[in-house]
């Protein structure tokens, strides 16, 4: 990737469903530049956007947070094993060789399979945590993105911003089919999203705009975070008070690109992961940021070392592509 190119993905991040014109417009490019830039990483593989469904609304149930641990030489193996599963949608391999994955059951005997039978009986298992998250701040993003300014970023930015996953009424079969279509390509036109969906692009932008302003989905856009200069990614495990749980929460976002928090049972009460340039910025976070945060106990951290899935989608042959279920 050259700057320009850099300078798209990173609006991108702001928002998947951005238009070339808005993005063009806070670039300061041409709009042919920009929709010529954009097409060409999504077709070379290298960048997706695609939707996550609020699973406290898609099927009334709850995420968890996976931690299974293997023997060192099977460790990747695990990773992929979980990958290929469509309700885990994300699986990183961590430097003190746990794996971490997001799991959204679609319903309490996917949930119970997995957890109960699937995992335990596969050889190479020693050990795993499971993590039920009582509420997601966000699973997907989207960050402070990097290279652009903070008024470059309003104009890219989903006007209703990251509402949060917070349980809610149903999604109807309606929205379950949008999301549906959205996690295959996040950025389809809504021309296309109305004939997948058999309705009207007034009536498939209404339903969508709905979506995202009540937090019933995210679009996420997907990507490695070091071609834009993240080239580290950690994962903060913090005991806090409970009662300052949500000013944490929004305290630890407005310093630094976090990219999904999450509360969890257990002794950690919050569940963090980062990108940033550099292993000094981590230091920074644990040693400036994190004590001032109001009821900061304490904090662990861990590296990622490996990202085998995102957001729902796998790197393979060369592009992103969807687990279907």
């Amino acid at each position: 990737m050259d700057d320009t190119d850099k300078l798209v993905v990173s609006a991108l991040l702001a928002n998947g469903r951005a238009s070339w014109t808005a993005i063009a417009e806070a670039l300061d490019l041409a709009e042919s530049t920009v929709r010529r830039r954009g097409t060409r990483l999504m077709e070379s593989g290298l960048l997706a956007v695609t939707a996550l469904e609020n699973p406290y609304r898609a099927w009334g149930g709850w995420p968890l947070l996976l931690l299974p641990r293997a023997r060192p030489d099977r460790t990747l193996r695990l990773a992929h094993q979980l990958a290929r599963m469509y309700p885990v949608k994300t699986v990183w391999v961590l430097d003190n060789g746990e794996i971490f994955a997001l799991v959204h059951p679609r319903h309490r005997a996917e949930r119970n399979d997995l957890t109960l039978r699937h995992l335990p009986l596969i050889g190479d298992l020693l050990d795993l945590r499971t993590l039920p998250v009582l509420r997601a701040y966000t699973l997907a993003g989207p960050p402070q993105p990097p290279l652009l300014t903070a008024a470059q970023t309003d104009l890219v930015r989903h006007p209703y911003g990251a509402p949060g996953l917070a349980p809610g009424p149903r999604l109807d079969a309606d929205e379950q089919h949008l999301v549906e279509a959205l996690a295959v390509d996040g950025r389809m036109s809504f021309g296309r999203l109305a004939a997948a969906t058999r309705t009207s692009a007034a009536t498939a932008q209404r339903r969508l705009d709905r979506l995202r302003r009540c937090g019933g989905a995210e679009i996420a856009t997907v990507v490695d975070r070091c071609q834009v200069g993240l080239d580290v990614q950690a994962v903060f495990f913090i005991q806090c008070d409970p009662v300052s749980l949500a000013d944490t929460v929004k305290q630890f976002t407005s310093r630094t690109a976090v990219h999904l928090a999450a509360a969890v049972t257990g002794p950690d009460h919050l569940i963090a992961a980062v990108a940033v340039p550099h292993t000094d910025d981590v230091h920074r976070l644990q040693t400036d940021v994190l004590p001032g945060l109001p009821g900061y106990r304490h904090a662990r951290v861990q590296l990622v070392t490996t990202f085998i899935k995102e957001s729902g989608m796998v790197y393979r042959d060369g592009h992103w592509q969807l687990v279907e279920p």
